[in-house]
């Protein structure tokens, strides 16, 4: 490798080293195409030479170049100079924390913001699958602002097959053979399931981060020896100094905390970065700096085995602290809770049973269908009531089960099947009524409210056949008052979206609004005297938090955590059901040219909108934390390359010649035209419109295709010029579409009865679509007019046929198999080219953990 200022690299003008070290150099660099200045780190040769290795190292800097997160340092390029690999980050200024940490301990609060930037930097690697592996003060900078990056995130793999080296300090990377396998990791900061040469997955680097908070404490390191292998010696089998003796104000919830992450037994140590960064959540909301966060007795230099049994309790009790605490003013008693479920998936509904010690919750786990569980509070074992495809929605008073048959999946969160009675200790289910999305008991378990899905729209029931309110939205988690004479509900504007706010009726139908809209809303439940009405929701893009709100519209926060939360139920002597979330998305797809799929995703909560005809661009929205109330529209390649976002409002449409996205914003409801080049963001004029739901462009890009609805009418389809003029309804009242012809001449539409037909814009007539199942979703139309691509996405795996409009001839075209099943809540969105042959697809996942609580106020 010849490199040095003034060598170009690609489009990288070189200017000067940064730094050196083994498994490479990093210099400074000047990105010429986007102006900026960037860091080059080029590995050393021998990576280069190992064709192997370069595939891995190619793999691992795309796995990592997908994690765009505040703490984890960002990759912009990965690319090969005289036959030596190189990477291209962001540029940084500041220091490593080994400089820090070289000139002794740090202050406390220092400590503690540290901590908390490091673990929220591992979560969102581990929730992407990818570990660190070598993490440790050299792979931690710090920014001149305070911000924490982690370093080389992926790169640990390299190591493997690098020859032994001798080390003559602790800093020194290391390899060695053993009979259980290789040992990979830095002296000092390894795992003892790295030390043995085992299989390590992410909570090594828990183990790693607590030997970093260990020596950012105390000034010393966890584990010392006078060489490498007494090093390794002692991590396998002695504990550390204990941090009070190096700091005799230390408060001893720091040292629980510690000690949890250096456990021997990675069962025993946290088990995942989420549970580091609660913890620490609630070390810190305790005060400014590193307290306690209850009374703990101080730590006694010798530890007997019951000392080491209370010491593992109590930082097992503050991890479970930290998922929950009190968002008010004061400092009142810390909630007291128990973890229900341990599994991975999804649980969509949880109730307590009459006598509050049993808990019946409806759960996926590990991809499988929705099955209805018992658990006792005081058990970690979950009995299954064997009824596949089934969801619990309320348990009377007297002990009848109100539950959901045959449900499908309409939408994340939002669901729909046949109401059924069932006794709770066991018997066959009657049915009672078809296509209901919510139901609960009347106080006295004699009568049932229901939502009711009738003529396209959600109807509150009480009792079923009676309307009390309607509307064209959604209405989810209708729940009586205590005293039955109010209901309770998060009703929402549009099928594809979870914002909402809290509704209130009473038995005649008057209906009152307690709450303005938030971003997202999900789960409510009457405090046991009926004053308030407990939901959580969230505003801004935050993670949902636990609300209260009185009849009167006076709100209050119960509970925040770093983590979504949704509730489930509330019982009478206040013990609550909340269930911690954490969702992400998956986006993979089929780049033109290729055989084998590729990982295109991108932030954690996103939604895939449109695929350019050649599939080399696509067009999801973001919306998640900090995207703002309108979301955020974003562009990328499928080759891989960033994705850039071009502004405000969900990304629907990404018009012909690729110059503009149409979007949606949600506050108010409007239809903006973004450029994806230079350009003015353009803004359609609403004519009348309240509410948008859908936007298309046409294939001349001068006009533009809506699904929208007047005030106080139904959805329907209407055409409008870009150039200026009234939208044009095309369709009849409650038939929606979203799908046009290749010509522009017609839609496929949707009405009120969820009959799928075509209709001819400009004459309004339509006509149905032979050999079209109930079942399935058209996903596009190709090329040819006479040829829809269609698939059934709630079938895992995705069939994908054409179907030919003249005949009603079926032809599997491709399947799309998913690996992983597990806590999916959506069925996959799929977008496709016209000629079949390129595809995007993304997999949305709320991975949910089930907890009993007691003492929230």
């Amino acid at each position: 490798m010849n490199v040095a200022p003034g060598t170009q690299v690609g489009c990288y003008e070189i200017r000067s080293v940064i730094g050196k070290g083994g498994m490479g150099e990093v210099w400074r660099a000047h990105d010429i195409r986007l102006d900026r200045d960037v860091a080059i780190k080029f590995l050393s040769d021998p990576l280069g030479a190992d064709d192997q290795r370069l595939r891995r190292f190619e793999r691992e800097a795309r796995a990592t170049s997908a994690l765009n997160h505040p703490n984890i340092v960002t990759i912009y390029d990965i690319g090969t100079h005289d036959g030596a690999p190189y990477i291209v980050s962001e540029l940084l200024e500041g220091e490593e924390l080994r400089e820090q940490l070289n000139r002794g301990p740090l202050p406390a609060r220092r400590c503690l913001g540290y901590a908390q930037q490091i673990a929220a930097g591992l979560a969102a690697a581990h929730d992407r699958g990818i570990v660190h592996r070598d993490l440790k003060p050299e792979n931690v900078f710090v920014t001149k602002d305070g911000r924490v990056k982690i370093l080389d995130f992926g790169l640990a793999k390299l190591k493997e097959g690098q020859s032994v080296e001798t080390a003559d300090s602790l800093g020194a990377t290391q390899r060695a053979i053993t009979n259980a396998g290789t040992v990979m990791g830095t002296v000092g900061y390894m795992s003892p399931e790295q030390v043995r040469g085992r299989t390590v997955d992410h909570r090594t680097d828990i183990f790693a981060f607590g030997a970093i908070l260990y020596e950012m404490v105390s000034g010393k390191r966890a584990f010392v020896g006078a060489s490498a292998v007494e090093t390794m010696s002692a991590i396998l089998r002695d504990d550390p100094i204990p941090l009070t003796e190096t700091n005799d104000s230390l408060n001893p919830s720091v040292e629980h905390f510690v000690r949890h992450c250096l456990e021997k037994n990675a069962d025993e140590r946290f088990q995942s970065a989420r549970d580091l960064a609660f913890g620490l959540e609630m070390i810190s909301g305790a005060s400014g700096s590193i307290p306690a966060a209850a009374a703990l007795p101080p730590r006694q230099p010798k530890r007997r085995a019951w000392q080491l049994a209370a010491g593992i309790l109590a930082a097992a009790t503050l991890v479970l602290a930290g998922l929950i605490f009190i968002g008010r003013a004061g400092n009142p008693p810390l909630p007291k809770y128990a973890q229900l479920t341990f599994r991975r998936g999804t649980i969509s509904s949880a109730r307590f049973s009459p006598d509050e010690h049993t808990v019946v919750y409806s759960a996926s786990w590990n991809g499988n269908n929705s099955d209805i569980f018992t658990v006792r509070s005081e058990s970690t074992e979950s009995r299954s009531l064997q009824m596949p495809n089934s969801q619990v929605l309320a348990i009377s008073s007297s002990g009848e089960m109100a539950v959901l048959l045959n449900r499908r999946l309409e939408m994340s969160q939002y669901r729909r099947g046949t109401l059924a009675r069932m006794p709770l200790l066991g018997g066959a289910p009657r049915e009672v009524l078809e296509d209901v999305e919510e139901a609960d008991w009347s106080p006295d378990g004699t009568k049932l409210a229901v939502v009711h899905y009738v003529e396209g729209r959600d109807k509150l029931e009480y009792p079923p056949g009676k309307v009390i309110i309607e509307t064209p939205g959604w209405i989810s988690h209708a729940r009586f008052s205590p005293k039955g004479d109010m209901i309770a509900f998060l009703e929402h504007q549009t099928h594809d979206d979870d914002r909402g706010w809290v509704g209130l009726v009473d038995l005649s139908g008057k209906k009152q609004t307690l709450s303005g809209e938030w971003e997202s809303a999900n789960g409510l439940a009457w405090s046991p005297n009926g004053d308030e009405v407990w939901f959580t929701a969230s505003r801004g893009g935050e993670a949902n938090a636990l609300y209260a709100v009185t009849p009167s519209g006076r709100e209050h926060v119960v509970a925040r955590v770093p983590a979504s939360l949704l509730l489930h139920d509330i019982s009478k002597s206040g013990r609550v059901l909340l269930a911690r979330g954490i969702r992400s998305t998956d986006v993979l797809g089929l780049p033109p040219g290729s055989t084998k799929e590729r990982d295109m995703s991108w932030l954690d909560n996103v939604k895939v909108y449109d695929l350019s005809r050649d599939g080399k661009t696509f067009l999801f929205d973001y919306f998640g934390e900090g995207s703002g109330v309108n979301y955020a529209a974003y562009l990328r390649k499928t080759d891989g390359s960033p994705a850039i976002r071009i502004g405000e409002g969900a990304g629907i449409s990404l018009s012909d010649d690729g110059k503009w996205v149409a979007a949606i914003l949600h506050r108010p409801s409007q239809i903006v035209m973004l450029p994806t080049g230079p350009g003015e963001i353009r803004t359609l004029e609403r004519y009348g419109i309240e509410e948008y739901s859908w936007v298309s462009w046409f294939p001349s890009g001068d006009k533009l295709f809506l699904s929208a609805r007047e005030a106080g009418r139904p959805m329907r389809c209407y055409v409008q010029d870009t150039k200026g003029g009234a939208p044009i309804a095309v369709t009849p009242e409650g038939v929606t579409g979203r799908l046009l012809s290749p010509d522009g001449r017609f839609i496929i539409a949707i009405d009120a009865q969820n009959k799928t037909a075509i209709y001819e814009i400009g004459t309004g007539s339509s006509r149905p679509i032979p050999g079209l199942e109930s079942e399935d979703r058209v996903i596009r139309w190709s090329d040819d007019d006479n040829i829809l691509f269609i698939g059934r996405p709630r079938e895992l795996p995705v069939k994908i046929l054409s179907l030919d409009l003249r005949t009603g001839q079926r032809k599997t075209v491709r399947e799309i198999t998913p690996s992983d099943l597990s806590g999916l809540v959506a069925p996959p969105d799929i977008l496709l080219t016209p000629d079949g042959n390129s595809y995007v697809y993304q997999l949305l996942r709320y991975l949910t953990t089930l907890y009993q609580v007691e003492g929230l106020k």
